[in-house]
């Protein structure tokens, strides 16, 4: 079960004067770009699920996609999302529980938002429940075999940081999401890791004191060397992936 209350709190905190920029511009247009992998179809219906500040959906709309909401159970997020990015139909909603008609979905967007889920049994439940058949799932998120993230995030970790953690997170292996998956019988298409992702010095700025937010920059650079090498298909910093129900 994810603790709902605490993770609005939370979020609704991390964007009281600012949205979520955690990521680069570049880092934005390259996960829409693993995206559009899976999604050919520019007029299907697209929910960006735990959307936060809307920039990827603003991005999934940039690319060309006509019919994309935003759903986030942040009511400051998407306050901030609706004010930033008029024109998209951004909602205050939750992901285990949308609402919507069964079979009503082409494809689902889940950007860094399973790891803040205990368990994703009832997530999983409600996307093929929305999905048409044949629709399809997106999934980008934190590799819980990465070096860096594990050091600054595991619980085991010495140097474990507790800033901009929800009390929900815990980060996710290929085979965890792998498993989840399958056990509601959505076909694997895909399942990798991938570096080369870049941060934002401001989001280093909220994790670190100065002058320790400009690892950004050497982070940036290791990430990107690894993204070269074989050790990217186990120890990347994110895992991405496609389902299909």
């Amino acid at each position: 079960m994810q603790d709902k209350e605490l993770e609005k709190i939370k979020f609704d905190e991390f964007t009281t004067e600012e949205p979520w920029h955690a990521f680069s511009d570049r880092t934005y247009s390259k996960i829409v770009g693993l995206f559009l992998t899976l999604a050919a179809k520019k007029r299907a219906r697209v929910i960006d699920m735990g959307c936060g500040t809307g920039e990827l959906t603003k991005k999934l709309l940039d690319f060309g996609f006509k019919n994309v909401s935003g759903y986030d159970i942040s009511k400051n997020c998407i306050s901030m999302a609706r004010k930033n990015y008029s024109g998209i139909d951004f909602q205050v909603r939750d992901i285990e529980n949308t609402g919507l008609k069964e079979n009503s979905v082409d494809f689902l967007f889940y950007c860094g938002i399973l790891h803040h889920f205990t368990d994703m049994e009832d997530v999983l439940k409600e996307a093929r429940r929305i999905l048409k058949n044949g629709g399809r799932v997106f999934v980008f998120e934190p590799n819980a075999k990465n070096p860096v993230l594990w050091l600054l995030r595991d619980e085991k970790s010495p140097f474990k940081s507790e800033k901009l953690k929800t009390p929900n997170e815990k980060f996710l292996t290929k085979i965890q999401i792998k498993g989840i998956f399958e056990k509601y019988d959505f076909n694997v298409i895909r399942l990798e890791c991938i570096s080369g992702i870049s941060y934002t010095k401001g989001y280093f700025k909220k994790l670190l004191p100065f002058p320790f937010f400009y690892s950004v920059y050497l982070y940036n650079a290791f990430d990107a060397v690894l993204n070269r090498t074989f050790l990217r298909k186990k120890h990347g910093s994110f895992i991405y992936g496609y389902f299909e129900k």
